[in-house]
C-alpha cells in the first residue's frame, strides 16, 4: 500500500513520482513539495524569508494545529456532585486527624467511601 506523504508547508500530498524523481526537498525533518521549495527560493532571493523564518513559521503552524485539536469538556451535574463528595473526603480526613483519641477507623472508612463515590461520579460518563 502506498504511503501518503504531505508537504510540510502547504500540507498537500506529494505524488510518488515526485519523490522518486527527487523533486522534493527536506528541511528540518519535513518534506517540502516542489512548488513550496520554488516559492521559498524566490523569497530567499528577494531577501524576504530565510531558514530561520521558515522554522518559526512551521512552529507557529504546529501550535495552531494543536490549538485546533484541543477540545474542551463541558461540565455536568455529576462532576459537581463528585467535587462535593471530594470536599467531604477532606472533611473526614481532617476530622480523623484532629480526633485521634476517638474512633479514627470509622472516619477513615467514611473518607474512603466518599472518595470512591467521587471517583465514580467523575468517570461515570466516560
Amino acid at each position: 500500500m502506498a504511503e501518503i506523504r504531505l508537504c510540510g508547508r502547504c500540507k498537500k500530498s506529494i505524488p510518488h513520482k515526485d519523490l522518486e524523481a527527487g523533486l522534493t526537498t527536506e528541511r528540518y525533518g519535513q518534506l517540502i513539495c516542489q512548488e513550496c521549495s520554488d516559492a521559498f527560493s524566490k523569497k530567499k532571493e528577494k531577501g524576504g524569508a530565510d531558514e530561520l523564518q521558515f522554522l518559526f513559521e512551521s512552529i507557529l503552524r504546529e501550535v495552531k494545529n494543536i490549538a485546533r485539536v484541543l477540545t474542551y469538556e463541558s461540565g455536568s451535574w455529576l462532576n459537581i456532585v463528585g467535587a462535593v463528595a471530594q470536599c467531604f473526603v477532606f472533611g473526614a480526613l481532617v476530622f480523623a486527624y484532629t480526633n485521634k483519641s476517638g474512633d479514627v477507623h470509622s472516619a477513615l472508612l467514611l473518607a474512603i467511601i466518599f472518595q470512591l463515590m467521587a471517583l465514580t461520579f467523575f468517570v461515570i460518563k466516560k
